[in-house]
């Protein structure tokens, strides 16, 4: 609010206004996160509702503000906490906000494997509650998959009958989820009830057709080949991985295991740890199975390193079953070695990065327990994936990799670090690598340049000013420029006006020619306006009026005039 209207205001008036000002940014507040969790950022939405949410529940909207909380927590998979939420609720929740988040609790509970729990937030959501007819109806989905999570399979069938009988004609959608449910439980001959509401081409539906005999394995493996060429999916992948375990087809079971690893749909849906430790053990029984008819010995790791390495551009899977047994099974350090770094290279070559990540981190093994090599290899691709902790965690204490620099490595790891959360590690790498006077090569200034950006960004411009300051050193005129106009810029956001009008000054007085470029200008108006807040008024009139002489622009003319005129 403009300072002449608060002038003019009571006291109680100027109170009552700010109290509107409060709840209509806290209004702002809560629709920015929804709108944020809704275009399928429930990470950041949910960063900013524990940021901006009243601490107590007598505030203005706090309960929408709870609600969507607990539904984000349960998105991001922190499902202890939406519970934990959810039985701390006060009594005056609203009917509707209680309702979305008993729903909430449900899902969380079935995550966890926690049925009768589910049953009991659902039952209160459906009995206590009056919910709409939409939110009857997830109601009673999340009552079938609370018995699905405790394998009730004669009680899953029927309530699914029931609400079956309900909501005639089923979905397509629903229908796949009722089919994939009995299909865990082993009950295809219940799931045929809903073979005909299934669209023709879904994974579910060939999956159901191939288990009931309806269709050969070759027709089923010729139609889910088809629509991987055509459209894609993880569920494809799933029918082959299906037939190969029929077929006792080992490469091809290690082909689709491969593709549903790497497939984020298939890890956020299930349990990415079980389908790696199920690759691995399709991996060690494709080795010994193709050792066999190769009457290859077991514990012949040489033998066997030079059949994978034969094999690696025409059979992958085959060579990558083999790099697999050696990695984890080799009887030789430096065999071991070898083979991780074979295992992960194939894997980056046949574009199954996520695989590899996710193969050794099944593993919770210490990262000294993998060679350097493949520990940097593993952490570029964590840094690719935007995973920048574990990268950081790969890449902690190896030696640079062949072809860079010491110092544009340890910029590369303390970046890691600070995206990674671990400021401190940051701070310690930076603090080795930035010593006072010693210039850095090109290849390490511009990723800590990038770097402090984003510290600035962030609002941590206290760790970005030593950066920046490092960064002087074997900078040409230019580059020392817009350093020190960053570095101005991280001493203002911490509120160190001295120092910040110290730095825009430095950066104005190196521009070249006699006519000043936009830079300049700016520089001289940002230390014009820090050396006031730092108290230095004759100075800052100095900057004023060199501002007066240089500059046409009629906003910054403004503010000269304006600033000018309090001095």
């Amino acid at each position: 609010m403009p300072p002449f209207l608060l002038a003019r205001m009571t006291p109680m008036r100027i109170l009552l206004a700010l109290i509107l000002l409060a709840c209509a940014s806290a209004a702002s507040g809560l629709e920015t996160a929804r709108a944020l969790a809704a275009s399928g950022a429930p990470r950041l939405a949910l960063a900013r509702v524990e940021q901006l949410q009243p601490r107590e529940p007598g505030a203005p909207r706090w309960p929408e503000w709870e609600a969507l909380r607990i539904g984000l927590l349960v998105a991001v998979g922190r499902h202890a906490d939406a519970l934990q939420r959810v039985n701390g609720l006060p009594a005056g929740m609203p009917p509707p906000l209680l309702r979305e988040s008993l729903l909430a609790a449900a899902r969380a509970a079935v995550a966890m494997g926690q049925g009768a729990a589910a049953r009991r937030y659902a039952a209160r959501a459906l009995w206590q509650l009056e919910p709409s007819p939409q939110e009857t109806r997830a109601a009673r989905l999340l009552v079938i998959d609370s018995y699905v999570a405790e394998r009730q399979g004669e009680q899953v069938f029927r309530v699914m009958l029931r609400f079956q009988q309900d909501y005639a004609p089923l979905d397509s959608p629903t229908a796949a989820r009722f089919v994939e449910a009995l299909l865990a439980l082993d009950m295809e001959k219940q799931a045929v009830n809903w073979l005909a509401s299934l669209d023709d081409t879904a994974p579910v539906k060939l999956i159901l057709r191939l288990r009931t005999g309806l269709v050969t394995p070759e027709n089923v493996e010729a139609q889910a080949r088809a629509a991987l060429a055509k459209r894609g999916g993880a569920g494809y992948w799933r029918v082959l991985a299906e037939i190969a375990q029929r077929r006792k087809d080992g490469v091809l079971r290690v082909e689709a295991l491969e593709q549903l690893v790497n497939s984020d749909e298939e890890t956020a849906a299930g349990k990415p740890a079980a389908l790696a430790t199920e690759l691995w053990e399709s991996y060690f029984s494709g080795a010994r199975d193709t050792a066999n008819r190769n009457q290859m010995l077991t514990g012949d790791d040489a033998a066997w390193s030079s059949f994978a390495g034969r094999q690696a551009a025409s059979n992958s899977p085959v060579a990558r079953s083999f790099f697999a047994h050696l990695a984890l099974r080799g009887r030789d350090r430096e065999m071991r070695f070898n083979a991780q770094l074979q295992l992960v290279h194939s894997l980056q070559q046949s574009q199954l990065e996520r695989t590899a990540l996710r193969l050794f981190e099944s593993l919770n093994a210490d990262e000294s327990s993998f060679d350097n090599q493949t520990r940097y290899l593993l952490g570029a691709i964590a840094e690719r994936a935007h995973l920048p902790a574990l990268a950081a965690r790969y890449w902690k204490g190896i030696a640079p990799p062949f072809g860079m620099s010491a110092e544009e490595w340890q910029a590369r790891v303390a970046a890691a670090y600070w995206r990674g959360g671990e400021s401190e590690a940051a701070a310690s790498t930076l603090r080795a690598l930035l010593g006072p006077g010693k210039p850095l090569p090109a290849e390490a200034a511009r990723p800590l340049a990038g770097l402090a950006q984003e510290m600035i960004a962030a609002g941590k411009p206290e760790q970005a000013e030593p950066v920046l300051r490092g960064l002087l050193p074997g900078s040409d005129a230019k580059q020392q420029r817009d350093i020190l106009y960053r570095a101005g810029q991280a001493a203002e956001q911490a509120n160190r006006p001295q120092l910040a009008a110290d730095y825009y000054l430095r950066s104005a007085l190196l521009a070249d020619g006699r006519t000043p470029d936009a830079l300049a200008v700016q520089a001289r108006l940002a230390a014009g306006l820090a050396l006031v807040q730092a108290g230095f008024r004759e100075d800052a009139r100095a900057q004023f009026q060199w501002l007066l002489k240089n500059t046409t622009d009629a906003a910054q003319l403004a503010i000269v005039r304006r600033e000018l005129a309090g001095l």
